[in-house]
């Protein structure tokens, strides 16, 4: 496999071949990091309409590079030798999304979620003009934070451009009807049953209108997809409102399927929120804070960053801890403070173990008063604000592992979480926001939010 040269990239391996490119796995020199690069294939003959595309694809991932779940373009060029143009873009490790649920399908909750963040792409996209045309699981890669990414906008088309169009590439066990029989050369409709195509793949672990070990040949797929019924997954723990929905977006009439990704992004939410699953957030080009304000006056004094000096902070008087404010003799030893928040929690512990007997199922404790204050001297002048509300706190089931998640109105740069489990002796200190416990049963947390010598009350919360 021939790898061209590229200056400031050095060639590490071939990932893989699509169309009329292949992928490699380069290392950029600067800033360094790994990244794929797509090149075109030196046997592709690069006619006008080949280095359309290939531009096509570049412009439109560009325009879409900030989207969480697009991969995205880093730089566009061309080789000296042979004059290939190639893409790079940020490195996915593979195996893509299709191979990896072949033999092993997803769970239902991860392929709901997975579908709300597909559906955020395509929605963002579509608002950009832009349709993707090739939508399907091989074209969705996984990131290293386990987060899905949609990729090959190599036959994407704009819009107001794509009925023009005198011939269109097709991926058939992902392609609606009318792209079949040439009524369509795409449109919002179409990606949309691209997409439930997708999501139904995910949970079956083959395209809808493939039969194991059945004739799936080009022509045999077709025959199907014009005329066979939408099918079912077949799977026990697929909710009926979700076979009823991915039914919908395989509809043959375009007119019937969910009207743009997004209203397929709101149905898929519905089903998690029927399901007391996780909420995933739908994440949409323009739903964001009002783009046209601007900054009319110059950075207050107090926002700009300033090189300061290491300050000492005398031991005698509460703190808060920065990092112009460290000084490691000034510390109190490990044991001492964590045995001083041991006893701190401690105090609580009984209360919210009567609470928790007391809740509803699914239901949100008494939460109790503020303890009584320890110590009646005035506070420091470095102590702001005094932390008297206990945090919010909620939890979700899944199966066997329940999630739960806290926050509060007042967070600052330094504050930690200390949460026990209620009827366990383990404490654990964090600055997450979240953390999984596993039971079968009642599972009770007990939360409170510590800022050095000030702590806030207790946020208690128990899942059936």
């Amino acid at each position: 496999m021939s790898a061209p040269l590229i200056g400031g990239f050095t060639f590490v391996e071939h990932l893989g071949s699509g169309g009329f490119a292949d992928v490699f796995l380069y290392e950029q020199q600067w800033p360094r990091q790994r990244v794929a690069v797509k090149v075109v294939r030196p046997d592709v003959p690069l006619n006008d309409r080949e280095k359309q595309l290939f531009t096509a694809e570049a412009n439109a991932m560009a325009r879409l590079a900030d989207h969480p779940y697009i991969v995205s373009v880093i730089t566009a060029g061309v080789t000296q030798e042979g004059g290939r143009p190639y893409l790079v873009m940020r490195y996915c490790p593979p195996p893509d999304l299709g191979i990896r649920v072949r033999s092993n399908p997803m769970a239902v909750v991860d392929a709901v979620s997975t579908g709300i963040k597909l559906a955020s792409a395509i929605e963002t996209a579509h608002r950009s003009g832009i349709l993707h045309r090739d939508i399907k699981p091989s074209n969705v890669l996984v990131t290293t934070y386990h987060e899905p990414a949609l990729t090959d906008f190599g036959i994407a088309g704009h819009m107001s451009e794509v009925e023009g169009e005198s011939d269109v590439r097709i991926s058939y066990p992902w392609s609606p009807p009318e792209l079949l029989d040439g009524r369509s050369n795409g449109s919002v409709a179409s990606d949309v049953y691209s997409l439930g195509a997708t999501i139904w793949h995910l949970l079956v672990g083959r395209s809808p209108f493939s039969i194991p070990a059945g004739d799936n040949s080009t022509r045999a797929l077709s025959a199907r997809i014009l005329h066979a019924a939408p099918p079912a997954t077949q799977r026990s723990d697929v909710p009926p409102a979700l076979d009823r929905l991915l039914q919908q977006c395989l509809a043959k009439n375009p007119a019937h399927r969910p009207q743009s990704a997004l209203e397929l992004a709101r149905s898929l939410q519905q089903i998690e929120a029927a399901a007391n699953w996780p909420r995933t957030v739908v994440a949409v080009e323009g739903d964001r804070p009002d783009s046209t304000v601007r900054a009319t006056e110059p950075e207050p004094e107090e926002d700009r960053t300033v090189l300061k000096a290491v300050t000492v902070i005398s031991a005698s008087s509460p703190r808060r801890v920065t990092t112009a404010q460290v000084d490691p003799e000034d510390e109190a030893p490990e044991e001492q403070r964590t045995s001083t928040l041991v006893w701190a929690v401690l105090g609580v512990v009984a209360t919210a173990v009567l609470v928790g007997g007391l809740v509803l199922s699914g239901g949100r404790g008494d939460e109790p008063d503020p303890p009584p204050p320890t110590d009646s001297s005035t506070p420091s002048p470095i102590i702001a604000d005094t932390l008297t509300k206990p945090p919010s706190l909620s939890g979700t089931r899944t199966g066997d592992t329940v999630v739960f998640r806290w926050d509060s109105d007042s967070v600052e740069p330094g504050d930690e979480w200390v949460w026990q489990e209620v009827g366990t002796a383990d404490l654990e200190r964090t600055t997450k926001l979240s953390t999984k416990v596993r039971g079968a049963g009642q599972v009770c947390l007990e939360v409170r939010q510590v800022r050095e010598s000030d702590e806030s009350p207790t946020a208690n919360e128990c899942v059936p």
